[in-house]
């Protein structure tokens, strides 16, 4: 009987040793997995920091500002969002004729708006550099991506021979037309 018992605990320590060495051999497949993913992860972390560091590489210096390839960027989109907004703008508003018509307190009242609504999109979008650079980002940017789509609307009327004759003329419809060259400017900005 004893013989008997001592046989049913050593059955019972094997079927114990065989169950851990079975667990540990899943662990190991799952450490194995882990291990790949991470190297899949670090590899994906290079090519990240590779490309920040494309992004960082600058271009050419004015004065204390570098111009980087990200602002090469930031200018392309600005330049191609106000461009398609001011063609969407001229479909959508019959800028002359709203420029005729319109008060100057309602010119103004439309520039206000529409900065105020940009710089809250850019607000939200630029927490990140906010919290490290100060507000002073945004204004920067606002003023920058205003500039570009005045611009981009002056061309535009220009290319499409939409140049009215008096200059205060040209200024309502420009600012008119900053509307909607503003919103595809700060849109594509936010991409």
């Amino acid at each position: 009987m004893r013989r008997g018992s001592r046989a049913d605990v050593d059955g019972v320590l094997l079927h114990e040793v065989r169950e851990v060495k079975r667990r540990l051999g899943k662990l190991e497949k799952v450490d194995s997995r882990v291990v790949a993913e991470e190297k899949k992860i670090e590899s994906k972390e290079d090519v990240i920091a590779a490309k920040q560091k494309k992004l960082e590489q600058a271009m050419f210096q004015l004065g204390k500002f570098t111009f980087r390839r990200k602002h090469m960027l930031e200018v392309i989109r600005g330049v191609a969002g106000s461009f398609l907004g001011v063609g969407l703008g001229r479909q959508l508003l019959n800028m002359e004729g709203l420029a005729n018509s319109l008060a100057w307190w309602n010119i103004f009242g439309i520039l206000v708006f529409v900065l105020a609504i940009s710089a809250l999109l850019l607000y939200k979008n630029e927490k990140d550099f906010i919290a490290r650079d100060g507000l002073g980002v945004v204004w920067r940017k606002l003023a920058f991506l205003y500039v570009v789509a005045l611009a981009m609307e002056v061309l535009a009327l220009f290319l499409f021979g939409g140049l009215p004759a008096s200059g205060l003329l040209l200024f309502k419809v420009v600012v008119i037309g900053s509307y909607s060259a503003m919103a595809g400017a700060v849109s594509f900005s936010l991409i």
